[in-house]
């Protein structure tokens, strides 16, 4: 008999993490994923001697001590991955100037309040409100606070988070400072959260924004792969097994219960519990059979909005970036400064006018290729529907839509497109067919207030036994927010099944 103590379905970050932890517990994990590399959107891939980080392009809490070190280093993976520490969290190109955003909050605000000396005062108190939050944070994250304790004391504990919760990023921002153009320029990261600040829920700007500006902001030597890859060793190590190309096609269910999983080979294997980290939608959908529980689930999530999908530009270089001038690690070219109007352009397929992100792999890890060359990705945010199928049309679209983002390239760096040696680009349909997230959704479900903290998927589903982790469950998106759910349901997990090996 084929058995696991713990069968997860799907190998990304939150899947891996979840695994890794209760590896480390003493828990036998058994992982798979239909992919021939572990990661979800947390991979490198090669193409002529170039190599490629799909999607990372900065993490924040990484040094000793803090927030996401902590869940890596008590899920066995600290020892095997090494941060990076960036220069900066990013760089703007925005109204004809370039700004390096510092790491360190003082010098942040003073930056601020030099370019905006009308509302000094306003972004001081803003200021003085986000370290409120980062205080509230602490007394939440403190391991050495009974839970119990933090469940009395919450709402006198923590009133920045409770007020904030229930509002948006610029809510929050027009409390303080009444300076549209203020908001555009702090607000500028804003795709890395996928909704533009009237849109998204303030924590899932504010506390990301902690980790950058009061921890660090890093990046992992080796790419987005080197976590992966150590993720999968730890369950490896513990007795573990991750399967790749092992697509799973069947949740079993008996008498309400998740029993174990059935691949796409029709192997089965049965568990004490089961993880997917795969979408709510494919979990409780093809993944369970006619269950009238699934069913009446999956209509509730009808009336969830799902976050927007991603396309990116990857650019190997016959010289090194710093000769074309292009000398940042992370630069947002911000040429269209309202927000909600650069998210219309981008989900209308507008390619020629959605702002850009330009990370630049060389200056944030100068071991992962060749010094004599370059590795570059432009990113931007965009919607499924602006994608045909595979096929004739799709392939002259994506050649298209290379062409404007050359071009567009070529008027800010004059002579790159005759340095270029390879060009790959990803489409929404590519995150979709790699991950089989609905709509090639990168961020999971829209981070709006009614999607976030407490209102945001819980892990628990209807049958015993059976959770969901990743970027669609809380807290949320983005490499942190995915591991951390992985992580919790990892600690419950254990409680549950009452086993005591770590």
């Amino acid at each position: 008999m084929n058995h696991y103590d713990v069968v997860i379905v799907g190998a990304g970050i939150g899947g891996l993490t979840c695994g890794a932890r209760l590896s480390a517990l003493g828990y036998k994990v058994g992982v798979f994923d239909q992919h021939y590399l572990p990661g979800g959107y947390a991979t490198n891939f090669q193409r002529k001697g170039y190599t490629f980080d799909a999607a990372l392009h900065g993490v924040g809490a990484l040094g000793q001590g803090q927030g996401f070190y902590q869940i890596l280093q008590a899920s066995g993976v600290m020892q095997y991955i090494q941060p990076l520490p960036k220069e900066h969290p990013y760089s703007i190109r925005w109204k004809g100037e370039k700004f390096d955003i510092p790491q360190d909050a003082g010098a942040y605000l003073a930056l601020l309040q030099r370019r905006f000396p009308e509302e000094k005062e306003g972004i001081a108190r803003l200021f003085d409100a986000i370290r409120r939050l980062s205080a509230e944070m602490k007394f939440l994250n403190d391991p050495g606070i009974a839970g119990w304790i933090k469940a009395l004391g919450f709402w006198a504990k923590c009133p920045t988070l409770v007020q904030w919760s229930k509002l948006t990023t610029a809510q929050v921002i027009e409390r303080y400072v009444k300076s549209a153009e203020f908001m555009s320029f702090f607000t500028v990261l804003w795709p890395y959260y996928g909704l533009p600040p009237q849109r998204l829920s303030a924590l899932y700007f504010f506390i990301p924004w902690l980790r950058y500006h009061f921890e660090g902001t890093y990046y992992i030597q080796g790419g987005a792969q080197a976590l992966s890859d150590a993720l999968v060793y730890v369950i490896e190590q513990n007795g573990g097994k991750v399967h790749l190309r092992q697509e799973v096609t069947e949740i079993l269910i008996h008498e309400k219960k998740a029993r174990g999983i059935r691949t796409q080979k029709g192997l089965e294997f049965t568990a004490d519990w089961v993880v997917s980290n795969a979408s709510p939608e494919h979990t409780l959908g093809p993944l369970i059979h006619h269950h009238p529980r699934a069913e009446k689930y999956r209509k509730r999530l009808v009336e969830h909005e799902i976050g927007p999908s991603l396309t990116q530009l990857y650019i190997g270089l016959s010289c090194p970036p710093e000769e074309l001038g292009i000398v940042e690690e992370d630069l947002l070219l911000a040429e269209e400064t309202d927000h909600q109007a650069d998210y219309d352009n981008a989900i209308q397929g507008k390619y020629a006018a959605a702002n850009l992100g330009l990370t630049n792999y060389n200056k944030m890890d100068p071991a992962l290729n060749r010094s004599d060359r370059g590795v570059l990705a432009v990113t931007l945010i965009d919607d499924i529907g602006n994608w045909p199928e595979r096929g004739e049309a799709y392939t002259r679209k994506k050649q298209e839509v290379t062409d404007i983002l050359l071009q567009r390239l070529e008027s800010s760096y004059p002579g790159i497109k005759e340095r270029i040696a390879l060009l790959e680009l990803g489409t929404p349909r590519t995150m979709e067919r790699y991950t089989k997230n609905p709509r090639g959704a990168v961020y999971g479900f829209a981070q709006t207030v009614n999607q976030s903290g407490i209102k945001r998927t819980p892990r628990k589903t209807p049958f015993a036994g059976l959770s969901l982790v990743g970027a669609w469950t809380q807290p949320g998106g983005g490499f942190q927010g995915a591991a951390t759910s992985g992580f919790l349901e990892a600690q419950r997990i254990h409680k549950k099944l009452g086993k005591n090996r770590g």
